[in-house]
């Protein structure tokens, strides 16, 4: 599962840092999910730095699985239920991903089968699946998002570096 998470946080780290400047506020669907204000406060939208810090929020707060109080880490609670007052920098989500990493350590420390086997609280989104069937999962969705923004990217003409773990093997 570590190697999961790890390679999940370098795709990441890897599309941010390949996004130009010019991008990072540019949504990926302006027509189905185009960056502005919700009806609660806070933005949402699909613009590489919103996904980002989409995948990152809900890997920071998943990892606590509701069994303990959670609150973002500062720049990042500076939201309104979950969605960003403002827009964060490239700098700010380089060192959100770098925090991930250390919470994924010490949760996969502690992950005994005990731990792994409890179902989520009902004030959980996922309530009832079993928190070791959540934290498997979570790699996936930073993933999704990841690869999200390098394809926007490549569509852009911007040339991203290789996947993590790619050997160089040509299609």
């Amino acid at each position: 599962m570590a190697s999961n998470f790890e390679e999940a946080l370098r795709l990441t780290e890897a599309a941010l840092t390949d996004c130009p400047d010019h991008l990072w506020e540019t949504d990926l669907w302006p027509d189905e999910a185009s960056t502005g204000p919700t009806a609660q406060g806070g933005l949402h939208g699909s613009a590489p730095w919103f996904l980002a810090y989409h995948a990152l929020f809900c890997l920071d707060y998943d990892l606590t699985g509701e069994f303990e109080p959670w609150k973002p880490r500062q720049p990042f609670d500076e939201n309104s239920y979950a969605f960003p007052n403002r827009v964060f920098t490239k700098a700010e989500l380089l060192g959100y991903i770098d925090y991930c990493r250390g919470r994924v350590r010490r949760t996969l420390d502690l992950l005994t089968e005990d731990a792994a086997t409890r179902p989520l609280p009902n004030a959980h989104r996922d309530h009832g699946t079993l928190f070791g069937v959540m934290v498997g999962g979570i790699p996936l969705h930073v993933v999704e998002h990841a690869s999200q923004i390098r394809q926007f990217l490549t569509s852009a003409g911007v040339k991203v570096q290789p996947m993590p773990g790619d050997r160089g093997y040509a299609s």
